[in-house]
């Protein structure tokens, strides 16, 4: 018998990566002064932005929607690039673009696997609206930062909390995996047992350490 009874999975760049969307996301904003270089440098820029914004979100203990985060980044882009384009038909695109980000190759195979032998639930920093829509013909149950106004790992790491109330269950028979620290401390802070899933060969610069690290979401299921 299996040690857990809920998989707690990521979405983006763990069961979806969204850097094969980049182009798709930056040439129709940069139009006749796009490059790939240039995508890849505003595009690192926006997603600092991001995280410097959540961060700040945070520490004030309030909370904004990854659509005001994002649009607060595209203003600062924008403005210290000088791209002249609405930031928030920027986000609108964005928006557009992360809901069509491509499956990994062992995506579907995994949720076949574990959506048959585990109750299963996705566990994301996101709105809705950015959701690839794939996971409705899963039966899993979703928890966003949109529906709970929090963050993985914000200081009442809230998301985690209302994922154990609602299986009522012991937190180490529940395995979470993810591909961000914030995946990983947000779990081992609620007692989960955490998987960190490195597709990158990253490097680990956190004191508190995984559980368990694996390459793919196949390896994964080799631990189960």
């Amino acid at each position: 018998m299996s040690r857990y009874k809920v998989i707690s999975l990521d979405m983006f760049q763990t069961l979806v990566n969204i850097e094969g969307r980049r182009e798709h996301v930056w040439r129709p904003i940069l139009k006749q002064d796009y490059s790939e270089e240039r995508a890849l440098e505003l595009g690192s820029l926006l997603l600092r932005s991001y995280y410097e914004t959540a961060a700040e979100v945070r520490e004030t203990g309030s909370f904004w929607t990854s659509k005001e985060i994002y649009s607060h980044g595209f203003q600062r882009v924008f403005g210290q690039h000088k791209v002249d384009f609405d930031y928030m038909q920027a986000v609108d695109i964005l928006f557009a673009q992360h809901r069509l980000s491509a499956l990994y190759d062992d995506t579907e195979r995994f949720l076949e696997q574990v959506c048959r032998e585990y109750q299963v639930c996705i566990v994301s920093d996101t709105d809705i609206l950015m959701l690839p829509e794939f996971y409705l013909n899963y039966p899993v149950t979703l928890f966003t930062s949109e529906q709970y106004k929090s963050y993985k790992n914000d200081s009442r790491n809230y998301m985690f909390n209302e994922v154990l109330t609602h299986y009522g269950t012991a937190p180490k028979q529940i395995i979470h995996i993810g591909d961000t620290p914030s995946d990983i401390l947000g779990a081992a802070r609620a007692g989960m047992t955490s998987c960190w899933i490195n597709r990158t060969g990253a490097c680990w610069k956190h004191t508190v350490k995984p559980d368990y690290t694996v390459v793919s979401l196949e390896e994964c299921y080799g631990l189960l």
